[in-house]
């Protein structure tokens, strides 16, 4: 909230709510004048943010939810008074959610979908309403040319751009304000910290090498069973060659604390098993993270055939056969479920060791990295 005090344009989402009241937090929409034409721009937040936030942060004072029906309702109400010309929404919900919202949702004539990281070169029009991703991380532009007539779009031209980051000219404005910001800290972020001899890449649906080398060193460094570390989206690839700070920052842009604690072989697998629901459920709605977690210490045999709770077929821990009675230790950062009853986890401890400041000795010793994909996880069933 205060970054969004600190803002110079608007912050916008209609399901963002407060606790108490469930009042509004934010403008849920805008009005802007383009040309000749009125459009409406109405913001979806992630839905999700009290599920994978902080317990004592934004979950403890806000709801978000996807609220289809605060949605038509607020569509009804903007073209009752303020008759705009288009109606667009930007959303942070997910290429699949937004899809199937698009279709439930009427009214709607532009959707910006985020999210998923999709770089959609086609858009797909449901329910009237055209819907698209543009990639992430800066690499396109995406350029949506619609006509208008009547207030409903007769036809359009859409296209995905590459942005050719050695062509554009920097803005000497903006350079100065970089190079300003990065002049304390460059000696700290340019330090070759190791090397790497593999491409390092963190985007890929069930593991990758990037998570693998985060849960593998989180793992060593607290000597645990099984170390956990979110699926997360961004974060540039690393090609083979030298290792600096400034690139393990990037991967791991927080101050997160790595957690440890204990949980018995019955709640792992239960958790196990919830978060791959979240993964593979062909309901969009139920897809709270996207990408299976990542993990260090187990290997998995899934069979995606199988029924919800029932799809890992076969299990090990550290190479010995999974026990539901036994207990096993883990490290984790940038979790919550550790926090949760439904998974029975004790000894719950901050070690008050920031993450990213253990990758970097774990690199510093362990270098040349040699992370890639393996056999922790099967899949079995996927089409």
């Amino acid at each position: 909230m205060d970054l969004i005090d600190l803002a110079d344009f608007p912050v916008i989402a209609y399901n963002l709510t407060d606790r108490e009241w469930e009042e509004p937090v934010l403008e849920q929409y805008i009005i802007r004048k383009v040309g000749n034409l009125k459009i409406a721009v109405i913001g979806l937040t992630y839905p999700w943010t009290a599920l994978t936030s902080a317990i004592t942060g934004a979950a403890q004072w806000y709801k978000f939810g996807i609220k289809e029906e605060e949605a038509r309702e607020l569509i009804r109400e903007i073209r009752e008074n303020d008759n705009p010309d288009l109606v667009v929404f930007v959303s942070h919900g997910g290429y699949g959610l937004d899809q199937k919202f698009a279709k439930r949702v009427n009214g709607i004539d532009i959707y910006l979908s985020g999210h998923t990281h999709e770089e959609v070169l086609d858009p797909v029009v449901w329910n009237n309403t055209i819907i698209f991703q543009g990639g992430a991380h800066g690499k396109y532009v995406v350029s949506l040319d619609v006509d208008v007539k009547d207030k409903i779009i007769t036809n359009f031209d859409y296209r995905l751009i590459k942005v050719r980051q050695n062509q554009v000219v920097p803005d000497p404005e903006v350079l100065k304000l970089v190079e300003d910001a990065y002049r304390p800290y460059q000696e700290q972020l340019s330090e070759v910290i190791g090397e790497t001899k593999v491409m390092l890449h963190r985007r890929d649906y069930w593991q990758s090498s990037v998570g693998n080398l985060l849960t593998d060193a989180m793992r060593s460094t607290h000597k645990t069973d099984i170390a956990f570390f979110p699926a997360w989206r961004y974060g540039a690839t690393l090609m083979p060659g030298k290792i600096t700070a400034e690139d393990i920052y990037n991967l791991i842009p927080t101050d997160g604390h790595v957690f440890t604690y204990s949980m018995r072989g019955k709640e792992l697998k239960k958790l196990l098993e919830n978060i791959l629901g979240s993964v593979v459920n062909k309901d969009p709605y139920t897809r709270v993270g996207g990408d299976m977690i990542r993990f260090s210490g187990m290997k998995l045999i899934v069979n995606l055939i199988k029924t919800s709770g029932n799809r890992i077929v076969e299990m090990t821990v550290g190479g010995k056969e999974f026990s539901n009675d036994a207990v096993y230790s883990i490290a984790s950062a940038h979790t919550r479920f550790q926090n949760s009853p439904l998974f029975g986890a004790t000894y719950v401890k901050d070690t008050g060791k920031v993450f990213v400041d253990d990758l970097i000795a774990y690199i510093k010793n362990n270098s040349p990295i040699t992370s890639t994909k393996d056999d922790r996880i099967n899949i079995l069933g996927f089409e």
